[in-house]
């Protein structure tokens, strides 16, 4: 989800390049001298191209004294080269190949497999993968600017037989222009040209009848979905009249998929831009001299009733409660459709409702103890918890809901200032969170919030037994029990778990998921407490990398920065979670 602004040191395996290699050097020099997103997209060029040293020595040999002028020169050529490689619409296709590509594709989409006989679906498109005029742009002509950019990033012999391919003489016997043209959809062709979906030789059946491809998808903005089934198959229906898209194209267009969804973020966030300033410009005249709206008087009225309303509706018996909570569960499916999540139920009223077997009620208690004492102690914007009861055979935890959605889903349009104003809430938010005591009583120091057993998806066994520890040695001894060490990895270990560690309120599942961010990229909430108790106080950096170490954004000018330590810690963490199943 974007190149780092913080580059040095890292903790992303994707970016762990020795830092004496030229791939590093240009990294570095990308993210010293573009903001985001226009970093990612030059990043790209050295990142995806078929030699990535390769690709970062010529770029470090072209920007001509390594300053920003030069580097901006370079950004505006490689884009330039994205929009010439894009794939086109056939205009003005000949009738009989028109037929024999539909004979060949049974007149359906390639990627979706749709044709125009169903509700809704288009009449799909023949589309060249790669424009097949492409050599005969003057800026890529042998040996000239684009054309060296393009044998760089794709190599020399590469790009040679791609320009054969494309330059074949029509009167050629056996010429077959079928393998350079596929029927897509409309929206398939957006996604298609748009690198939001590329397709991936398998390499078992790439060249056979019927090919089949891994579908790659870029889906980086935030109201575009792109849904697609995790691979296809190109069936040729009519082997003597036409053939199947040549896997040579469908490669080329793979290789420049990641770039070109770059650029489309690049474009959209300089529109948005515009757009918000001329909103906002707008909006700062019209209501000049005006006061500012009043709160609403029935929000003001009724805002008082609620402690009272909560604690009769907590006196009320279970059964009545879990019988509202059930009939507002099947509400609010057919309302607001499915959460992702059979144990979460959105509801009317900005409730949200946990609903598990009974089993789960000694958690569902343990979050709901942990939201009031965030609440309580922090100013953290987090859910409030309601209610957990236990009913018959199920376990119910009702609680508030929040405005926003995870900021993975905003992250790869968020700007540098953005995600630096992010960073620093949340590094105080957990500031607020480490001051929380340990009022349990319990004589374990290393629990829940009740004092209980933990819950952590990187411990499996978390969710079947009791885990509680009564220091850190005992905690660190679980984690190593019955796990394959040999001597190297022992002298790892003990660098990490011979420190002494503070014991901390953590919330140990920080996520890109569990984070909330409104439409400006400000962190609006913070949620899904269930793993949340006291740990040692590296636990929540290094779990904040557990899912995340794809998206070396985040880490670097996120995580890094609100834990510049722990490195170790981290280290000995991936050795670890990666011997042990967490489920």
């Amino acid at each position: 989800m974007g190149s780092p602004y913080h580059v040095s040191r890292c903790a992303s395996h994707l970016l762990s390049c020795d830092e004496a290699s030229f791939e590093f050097q240009a990294i570095s020099l990308i993210a010293e001298s573009l903001a985001h997103p226009q970093r990612a997209l030059l990043s790209a060029f050295v990142q995806q191209a078929v030699d990535r040293e390769l690709a970062a020595r010529f770029f470090l040999d072209d920007v001509v004294g390594h300053n920003k002028a030069t580097v901006a020169e370079f950004l505006v050529d490689w884009i330039s080269l994205l929009r010439r490689v894009r794939p086109i619409v056939c205009e003005n296709l000949d009738p009989s190949l028109r037929q024999s590509i539909w004979r060949r594709d049974e007149g359906r989409c390639c990627i979706s497999k749709a044709d125009d006989s169903k509700k809704g679906d288009e009449n799909p498109l023949p589309i060249h993968i790669v424009s097949p005029t492409l050599f005969q742009d003057g800026d890529l002509v042998r040996n000239g600017r684009l054309d060296t950019m393009l044998a760089v990033y794709l190599g020399r012999s590469k790009l040679e037989s791609l320009r054969s391919l494309l330059e074949k003489d029509p009167n050629f016997p056996g010429y077959d222009p079928s393998d350079q043209l596929m029927l897509l959809s409309s929206q398939m062709l957006a996604h298609f040209a748009n690198g939001r979906l590329s397709l991936k030789a398998d390499p078992v059946g790439a060249t056979s009848n019927p090919a089949r491809y891994f579908v790659k998808t870029n889906s980086f903005i935030p109201s575009i979905r792109v849904d697609v089934f995790p691979f296809i198959r190109l069936e040729n229906r009519a082997v003597d009249t036409s053939s199947l898209p040549n896997p040579q194209l469908i490669e080329v267009h793979h290789r420049f998929a990641l770039a070109s969804a770059w650029l489309e973020v690049f474009d959209y966030m300089k529109q948005s831009c515009s757009s918000s300033c001329s909103s906002t410009s707008h909006e700062q005249t019209s209501l000049a001299g005006k006061a500012p709206a009043k709160e609403s008087w029935v929000r003001r009225c009724i805002q008082p009733v609620y402690p009272i309303l909560q604690r009769l509706w907590l006196r009320t018996p279970v059964l009545l409660r879990a019988t509202a909570y059930k009939c507002l569960a099947s509400l609010g499916q057919h309302i607001y459709g499915d959460t992702g999540s059979d144990r979460i139920h959105r509801l009317p009223f900005n409730l949200y409702l946990r609903k598990a077997h009974r089993d789960w009620a000694p958690r569902h208690q343990a979050e709901l103890r942990s939201l009031q004492i965030v609440q309580k102690h922090t100013h953290i914007p987090a859910p409030k918890g309601i209610d957990a009861i236990q009913y018959r055979g199920s376990s119910y935890l009702l609680m508030t809901g929040l405005h926003g959605c995870g900021i993975g889903q905003r992250l790869s349009t968020m700007t540098d200032r953005q995600l630096e104003a992010a960073a620093q809430d949340l590094k105080d938010y957990l500031a607020e969170l480490r001051r929380i005591p340990n009022n349990t009583g319990s004589q374990f120091c290393i629990c829940n919030s009740l004092g209980g057993g933990i819950l952590d998806w990187r411990i499996g066994d978390s969710q079947r037994k009791q885990l509680r520890f009564h220091d850190e040695t005992e905690f660190n001894q679980f984690l190593t029990t019955d796990l394959p060490l040999d001597e190297d990895t022992c002298r790892q270990i003990s660098k990490s778990h011979g420190v002494k560690h503070d014991i901390v309120f953590t919330h140990a599942d920080l996520n890109l998921r569990n984070i909330l961010v409104d439409e400006m990229g400000r962190i609006s909430g913070i949620v899904d407490w269930e793993c949340a108790g006291w740990y040692p106080e590296y636990w929540e950096h290094s779990k904040m990398h557990f899912t995340v170490r794809h998206t070396p954004r985040w880490i670097a000018d996120v995580v890094d920065q609100i834990f510049p330590a722990y490195r170790n810690e981290l280290n000995v963490e991936n050795m670890l979670s990666g011997m042990m199943p967490s489920w």
